[in-house]
């Protein structure tokens, strides 16, 4: 099924968050030493929870209420990790960005009230089974055959399009991204925080070789896509693929 509503008839407010909700997104990021530009890696972080909670529900409910991203958490490395092949050639690699955490607790607050929000407004099409909780490749091949059976057993002719997008989370266009948020009633604040998010990012490469020696390119702005590995990059790309699931 394809919505295909007009004008939103709701729109997205965000909610503050407490000392409880922040204390529990931190304890629930995975322990590791690796971190950002900014060297402050999660399990700093889960270390200070108890003396930083205060300070950190405080500037996060300015977040929420202004639409603001702080600037000095847009900055991401990116440490190329190997695949398979040549390891001369770059398309061998995948580049993994290393986000600042501090921007991984911001993500995941916005990213509960988003997905709540499109859920209860059922924004994404039913057909979408990529990035969402409880279902995975599996449920999604389980319909595709059922699809295809049920077809033949109605003596129908069953045909297929299948699209790869290579590089997919980098070809997203910022500008249609919040025209879309903004059509499905994602406005005001909550867009204003979007656009603050995905504008304006900057991230550089950072390469090791066997002997450990370290290359660091120049910092880099982000003209279009959303960032690999965080929180709402996924969500946010559905959106934006939104009108264009549909199992025939």
């Amino acid at each position: 099924m394809i919505y295909n509503f007009q004008t939103p008839t709701f729109s997205l407010r965000f909610n503050h968050t407490t000392t409880y909700e922040v204390n529990s997104i931190i304890q629930s990021l995975k322990t590791k030493d690796s971190c950002g530009y900014d060297e402050i890696s999660s399990r700093i972080l889960k270390i200070s929870a108890p003396n930083i909670l205060s300070p950190f529900t405080y500037v996060f409910n300015k977040i929420l209420s202004t639409g603001i991203f702080p600037k000095r958490l847009i900055f991401s490395e990116v440490r190329p990790l190997y695949k398979k092949g040549s390891t001369v050639e770059f398309s061998n690699y995948r580049p993994v960005l290393l986000l600042v955490s501090f921007s991984k607790i911001i993500e995941k607050t916005i990213y509960k009230r988003l997905y709540n929000y499109c859920i209860e407004h059922e924004i994404l099409v039913k057909e979408q089974f990529g990035f969402r909780e409880g279902l995975s490749t599996d449920t999604a091949t389980y319909v595709f055959l059922n699809s295809i059976l049920r077809s033949h057993d109605h003596k129908h002719l069953v045909g297929g399009l299948f699209c790869d997008l290579q590089k997919a989370f980098d070809c997203v266009n910022h500008h249609i991204l919040l025209k879309k948020l903004e059509f499905y009633g994602i406005t005001g604040t909550a867009n204003q925080f979007m656009k603050s998010y995905l504008n304006d990012r900057f991230q550089q490469v950072i390469f090791k070789d066997s002997t450990h020696l370290k290359t660091t390119s120049e910092w880099v702005a982000m003209e279009h896509g959303v960032p690999q590995g965080s929180v709402l990059g996924p969500l946010l790309f559905l959106i934006c693929i939104n009108d264009f699931v549909h199992v025939i």
